[in-house]
């Protein structure tokens, strides 16, 4: 393995890589160690900090420009750390000792009632979890599913899931 050191920087280069150290890229180099006072890892911290499972673009526009902060995400989303569940609204991961793919700490469905939550969105569970809740009706929902009072036009995803709304309404 070919090793060069630049300012405390270890490159390893494509054909050769060692497993045993955890691997990140930078500018098309895979590398084995990462700075430490970027602002990418003081975003980390903050949001590491934060009480909230769900952040909104709100959040972090006191912490430096636009152009940092989405760089800064999107790095965060790429090492698994957040989630993208809609337009501005991210929720914090784990990773999965299963799959190979970040999964939201709380889930998806909480996740997306604390979005709604977030932006002031008021909400009812559908009829068909409420006729289930009451006795009504035997047939358990298959899905989480609430009817909006107030606007709401973003889409909340994750994957392949899609927070459903009833009757595909996304305002009253």
């Amino acid at each position: 393995m070919i090793n060069m050191s630049i300012v405390g920087v270890k490159f390893v280069y494509k054909w050769r890589i060692d497993y045993t150290e955890p691997v990140y890229k930078w500018r098309g180099y895979l590398m084995t160690t990462r700075y430490k006072n970027t602002f990418r890892e003081k975003l980390l911290q903050k949001i590491q900090g934060m009480q909230k499972e769900v952040l909104i673009w709100s959040d972090f526009k006191k912490f430096g420009s636009s152009r940092q902060i989405s760089r800064a995400l999107k790095d965060l989303i790429d090492d698994g750390q957040l989630v993208r569940i809609g337009r501005g609204i991210y929720a914090k991961a784990t990773s999965s000792k299963y799959i190979d793919e970040p999964i939201i700490t709380i889930g998806f469905e909480k996740s997306c009632i604390e979005a709604l939550k977030r932006f002031n969105v008021e909400w009812e569970l559908s009829q068909l979890i409420k006729d289930y809740n009451a006795g009504k009706s035997k047939q358990v929902p298959a899905q989480m599913e609430v009817r909006l009072k107030t606007r709401f036009r973003r889409k909340l995803t994750y994957g392949n899931r899609q927070f459903r709304f009833e009757g595909n309404i996304n305002a009253k």
